[in-house]
């Protein structure tokens, strides 16, 4: 009986025993919740981290402390000035910033983010790097952890001192694991040193932490993919990547670059032209476009690289003898066509496609590889037409030698008059020279001056109050062919990138079939007070219009073939 009441007693104390333990654990588990190191939770989103957590907080700063009490249209305008930041346009971001720091001191996020954005910029005015450093001691003064030291990581990349800024990244990093922009900072180190196993974790922790809202993180993280040769995933993040921030420059030039790895020159060209009109300064894609066809898919190691162009030229020397000896083997022929398409010789290509037509007019798809060689390049100009355009291209750089005006700087080109909508005659022409100007209507005064081979028409048109309303362009290359395959010709895509960089991006509407024969390709800019339209008539490659108007003195509702009055009215 003793010996079965000792065995009760044992095991009563066991069980006493483990519920004593469970309930050091769950106390020790919630002490550390409540008393150890604090984390933030993460969401998951695509290629960050592999699955929803948390990150240790550190010693991170609140950054969004005391925003939610600014006014909403403040709010709003640091998000936008955020965003325009995070794309590159750091001199409009900095100029809000400052407008926000000057009403309200004292907010955290607008200094953090201004001091960012300083950091990224190239070169800075004398003004701007005094900001620059006093944000950078008030805010080490003020947050001495993580934030002090990735402020100075930041300060001695910009002394070149390359290697105490990576230095400098990796302790902000482990003092501050929440910090984004401490991550992101030493993801981007990591990249440019080649160590692209810790960058990747690094740009996946970053994605996490912005929940997939900033475009930097998966620029990063695309090209750590490319640079590893990993082109299927560094193609996965961009087309993802694209939907989230459609005019991200550097996501469209890794775009271009894999569209060029396989062959796709073409689309490449399109791609490259197209981050052009929107970023005539963006030396990456003119590099780019000056290239096309020479680049190779990132190496693994072999010894000998070839580009697409000199694959394709490996091709020809394959294809061509055979053609020569079995010339009647058209499936051989159209080989020898589409790798002279590779490598971009496209009157050779379109020889071998047009055989093709002759000998089988139903030959599959060859009108469409004609098609494919024509619309890549420019139509061929006879030996008659190009003495024309030579003289024609001679006469108007002659008149270009007294223009343009020194009235238009690049500022003000196209139409674009430094004087409000309702201006009186008198205000516009303190502005500028009425000598310029000849008088074709009631209200209505007109300049002409040619840049270069381009003979510019500006119309300014006043209403009958006289006040400042409208103004009408027309530029016009005397020396442009009229074949040019549908092809947007030269004068319109550059005025179009010109116009961009003064307006900013536009809106564009492609081909609109306008009937008699009318086909409009335009671009729309549009603010609360201005419209504008550039357009060109498919068909007529030597000129292009534009008008640029009050918009309060627009009809409401208009269509784009609504404007074709207005484009041809001077």
């Amino acid at each position: 009986m003793s010996h079965s009441s000792a065995s009760a007693r044992k095991a009563a104390y066991w069980f006493l025993a483990v519920c004593c333990g469970a309930l050091l654990a769950l106390g020790g588990y919630k002490a550390y919740e409540e008393f150890g190191p604090s984390k933030v939770s993460v969401e998951a989103v695509p290629f960050g981290l592999p699955s929803a957590g948390s990150v240790a907080r550190g010693d991170t700063p609140d950054l969004n402390a005391g925003v939610s009490s600014l006014p909403v249209q403040t709010q709003a305008e640091l998000r936008r000035a955020v965003e325009l930041s995070h794309g590159g346009n750091y001199q409009a971001a900095i100029e809000i910033f400052e407008s926000i720091v000057m009403i309200y001191p004292d907010i955290l996020k607008v200094q953090w983010e201004e001091l960012n954005t300083l950091f990224e910029k190239d070169s800075l005015s004398e003004r701007e790097d005094y900001r620059m450093k006093q944000f950078a001691e008030m805010l080490k003064a003020r947050y001495p952890g993580g934030v002090a030291v990735y402020i100075e990581s930041r300060l001695a990349a910009r002394a070149s001192n390359t290697t105490l800024a990576i230095q400098l990244a990796q302790v902000a990093a482990e003092k501050a694991p929440a910090l984004y922009d401490a991550r992101l900072w030493f993801a981007k180190l990591l990249l440019r040193d080649g160590r692209l196993a810790q960058a990747a974790a690094e740009s996946r922790t970053a994605i996490s932490l912005s929940a997939g809202a900033d475009p930097r993180a998966y620029e990063i993280m695309a090209k750590l993919y490319h640079d590893q040769g990993q082109l299927d995933s560094c193609s996965a993040v961009v087309e993802y990547a694209l939907t989230q921030f459609p005019v991200n420059m550097e996501l469209h030039l890794l775009q271009g670059y894999l569209a060029e790895y396989r062959g796709h020159f073409d689309a490449a060209d399109r791609i490259y032209q197209r981050i052009l009109a929107l970023d005539p300064n963006f030396k990456k894609a003119s590099e780019a476009e000056a290239t096309l066809g020479e680049k190779s898919p990132p190496g693994t190691g072999a010894a000998v690289n070839l580009t697409p162009r000199d694959r394709a030229q490996m091709a020809v020397d394959i294809l061509a003898p055979l053609v020569e000896r079995y010339p009647e083997n058209l499936p051989l022929r159209e080989a020898l066509g589409l790798s002279y398409l590779k490598g971009r010789e496209f009157d050779r290509a379109r020889a071998q496609f047009q055989e093709i037509l002759n000998r089988d007019p139903e030959y599959p798809d060859i009108r469409l590889r004609l098609q494919e060689s024509n619309v890549t390049k420019p139509a061929p100009v006879s030996a008659a037409d190009g003495l024309a355009a030579n003289l024609n291209r001679a006469l108007d750089s002659i008149k270009g030698t007294n223009a343009p005006s020194k009235e238009h700087d690049f500022t003000t080109m196209l139409g674009h008059y430094l004087v409000r909508y309702g201006a009186t005659p008198g205000e516009f022409f303190k502005k500028y020279a009425i000598g310029n100007f000849r008088p074709i209507k009631t209200n209505v005064w007109q300049e002409t001056f040619y840049e270069g081979t381009y003979k510019h028409t500006y119309t300014v048109v006043f209403d009958s109050l006289n006040h400042f309303r409208e103004v009408h362009v027309v530029v016009s290359d005397s020396s442009v062919k009229s074949n040019h395959m549908g092809m947007a010709p030269e004068i319109f895509t550059r005025l179009l990138k010109q116009n961009s960089r003064i307006s900013g991006i536009g809106s564009s509407t492609g081909e609109t079939d306008c009937g008699d024969s009318t086909v409009l390709d335009a671009s729309v800019w549009e603010t609360q007070d201005n419209f504008e339209i550039l357009a060109r008539v498919v068909g007529k490659p030597s000129e292009i219009r534009m008008v640029r108007f009050d918009k309060t003195a627009l009809p409401p509702g208009l269509k784009l073939c609504d404007y074709i009055p207005y484009l041809k009215e001077f």
